[in-house]
């Protein structure tokens, strides 16, 4: 560029260099240029526009802009003449630099492109393309592995990422540690792509595989099944990934009850469990690259394959050429008959003569039974109600419900049987399993009917005991019980006389004033007495009231007309105790010898 191109600028070259007095963006320059006609040209190349003249910007702007430019030559002058050895563009222009690095850290960028970006971002004196193009070359050498982890994260942790341990060392006997997990099988089967699930255990490489639709719960629980019923060992602990197979809560809540850690890695990890990843890679070397219906390792193997057979059979498809059960046999062959048979590079020995040298026995496996109740699917929790439990529209019951009525409790279900839930306590102890009408056999009526017998039955024992503790433990007897001691304790009870003070109020004076009343004599009481009451009425002995019921009776027997209040006075005393006290008194002593003898001589 000339010296006097550098009075030529375009509005975005105006607006950063913040000239005295002028806007400091492009659509802010270009509108006072039309506002105050400044001088310009049209600007060649490609895109076109306006270049102002430095001369012609306001007075402010262009005294700005000459004394810039006058320090800018003297600088100019007082620098040696030439390029010092060893400096390149990017050298003299480090920020540029800074820049072309940023853009290309993400994704491979071309120079041409590059050279768009750096103009789009406002630098204007930009590098050759060939200049630009061997700056590239030598920054992707330099920072290979910084751009490799940035573009590739799973390249840089294979290829750069330091692995001087080994993940075996954190375990130290057979079975403390079982890898899981799940990889699209690399054979096309004729009913369809299916999934593989591998297990293996950490220490001695032992290893199984299972043919699946795809990663499920219920798919991982089948696999946790056959492989504990398979060796009779379970893990102590369980790594998997964070897949929505390996994480839910049938799997945790199984594993839990089963007592195995489950140890799931950190998001992005996968090296965590390296064994499985290259087991799967191993098989796949192996076998699978032998199979018909091989569809390669990778997306370019499968374009590869893909164009193989487009040439052979016209169709760029690859054909399927064993089932899903077929597929099984051959995974089972290969990893019986050959992987644990043969010596492994690492263990210097096989799997098997690892496994069986384990300086510690595995723990044993749980029941048949024990493992398809822990590792049935996980329904949820419910609450015991009159209608037992309630799951797809049906009503489950079970005769333990009569004692867990209103109490939560947990369902799991049989995958097998949909008519059956297996129902657990609060506390995750298993209670009973509970069927529906359909599944017992009965009809609605008779399953209700059961089910109230049961309640029945379950009350009538429940009150039974409650009656054997009451009578152990009575409440009437308690209470009266404490409130004899609650009598006794207030009889003891001493009450000290409180301190006083003598107040005596104008009433009480006038009353200890007033003159003492002179006594009346006995005799003269006695006389007023005798004059102003009747004498009290001899009260009747008790022979007497009963002879009074006894006539009163009789007379009623013999159809005499007896008044009716004086009746049921009579019928009232004989149902009493001291009447039939008397009788009973009264015919002893008739039975006595010689009691008639004595009443007749005392008559």
């Amino acid at each position: 560029m000339s010296a006097g191109d550098t009075l030529w600028l375009t509005a975005r070259e105006i607006a950063d260099l913040r000239l005295a007095g002028l806007p400091t963006s492009e659509r802010g320059v270009q509108k006072r240029a039309d506002a105050e006609s400044w001088l310009w040209r049209p600007r060649a190349g490609v895109g076109g526009g306006k270049l102002y003249s430095a001369i012609g910007l306001p007075d402010a702007a262009r005294d700005d802009f000459m004394a810039r430019r006058a320090d800018a030559i003297t600088d100019a002058r007082a620098r040696p003449v030439g390029r010092p050895k060893g400096t390149s563009f990017f050298d003299r222009h480090p920020d540029m630099a800074e820049a072309v690095e940023a853009y290309i850290a993400a994704r491979h960028i071309s120079a041409r492109n590059l050279l768009k970006l750096l103009a789009a971002d406002g630098f204007v004196d930009l590098p050759k393309l060939r200049t630009l193009q061997n700056f590239v070359a030598d920054l992707e050498a330099r920072k290979l592995v910084l751009f490799t982890a940035l573009r590739d994260p799973d390249r840089y942790k294979s290829a750069y990422r330091p692995s001087l341990g080994r993940m075996d060392a954190t375990v130290s006997y057979a079975h403390e540690m079982w890898e899981i997990d799940t990889t699209k099988a690399d054979v096309i089967c004729t009913d369809g792509r299916k999934a593989i699930l591998g297990i293996i255990d950490r220490w001695s490489r032992r290893a199984r595989f299972l043919v699946v639709e795809s990663e499920s719960a219920q798919s991982v629980r089948r696999m946790l099944v056959t492989t504990i019923a398979a060796w009779g060992v379970m893990p102590a602990i369980l790594k998997v990934d964070n897949g929505s197979g390996f994480i839910n809560a049938s799997i945790t809540t199984a594993l839990e009850s089963l007592e195995i850690v489950l140890d799931p890695c950190l998001p992005g990890t996968p090296e965590d469990k390296p064994h499985v990843e290259r087991l799967f890679g191993t098989f796949n070397r192996e076998r699978a690259s032998l199979l018909p219906g091989f569809s390669g390792h990778s997306v370019a193997d499968a374009q590869k394959l893909r164009a193989k057979a487009k040439k052979q059979t016209g169709r760029a498809e690859i054909t399927p050429g064993i089932s899903s059960q077929q597929l099984q046999v051959v995974l089972d062959a290969w990893v019986d008959g050959e992987y644990h048979q043969r010596t492994h590079s690492t263990l210097k020995m096989s799997p098997m003569e690892k496994w069986q040298r384990s300086p510690r026995p595995a723990r044993a496996a749980a029941s048949e039974r024990q493992l398809k109740l822990a590792l049935s699917a996980y329904v949820g929790t419910a609450t015991v109600t009159k209608r037992g439990v309630r799951w797809k529209g049906g009503r489950y019951w079970s005769p333990r419900f009569v004692e867990l009525m209103g109490q939560p409790v947990v369902i799991r279900r049989d995958e097998d049987d949909l008519g059956a839930l297996f129902i657990f306590d609060a506390s995750g102890e298993y209670v009973d399993t509970a069927v529906n009408a359909e599944r017992s056999g009965m009809t609605e009526q008779q399953f209700a009917m059961a089910a109230r017998r049961q309640m029945t039955e379950h009350m009538a024992h429940a009150k039974a005991e409650l009656r054997q503790k009451q009578r152990t433990y009575s409440l009437e007897r308690t209470v009266g019980e404490m409130l004899r001691r609650e009598a006794e304790d207030a009889g003891k009870l001493v009450h000290l006389p409180p301190p006083t003070v003598q107040q005596i109020s104008p009433t009480m004076a006038s009353i200890n004033d007033a003159a003492p009343s002179v006594p009346v004599s006995q005799s003269r009481l006695d006389e007023v007495m005798r004059q102003t009451e009747s004498a009290p009425a001899k009260p009747r002995s008790i022979p007497q009231k009963v002879a009074e019921a006894d006539a009163v009776l009789a007379a009623s027997q013999r159809g005499e007309d007896v008044d009716a209040d004086t009746l049921r006075r009579a019928q009232l005393y004989a149902g009493s105790s001291e009447y039939r006290a008397h009788k009973m008194t009264f015919l002893d002593l008739q039975r006595q010898p010689g009691a008639q003898g004595r009443r007749q001589g005392a008559a």
